[in-house]
């Protein structure tokens, strides 16, 4: 899981310019906190189907899966076990 944890924190960074990315706790409410907006929410998880090789449809972007870096590395996890 940290694996994606630290994916995330550098996408948000590098792609996203996002301030101080790197230091994130993984349980903080990214959206809302507003560390990112919606727009930004579907460019994290086309990184994450992209970078991760699982497909991430609509229907999978729902809070429960993208609330915070933790529950996307757990969201992740989910994808690839089920390959």
């Amino acid at each position: 899981m940290e694996q994606v944890i630290e994916a995330v924190r550098g996408f948000l960074s590098e792609k996203l310019r996002i301030p101080d990315a790197q230091s994130i706790a993984a349980d903080l409410p990214l959206l809302q906190k507003g560390v990112i907006d919606s727009l930004e929410l579907l460019q994290v998880a086309s990184f994450l189907e992209k970078t991760f090789e699982i497909p991430v449809e609509d229907t999978d972007v729902v809070p429960s899966n993208f609330r915070s870096l933790a529950t996307m590395a757990a969201f992740v996890e989910r994808k690839r076990a089920a390959r």
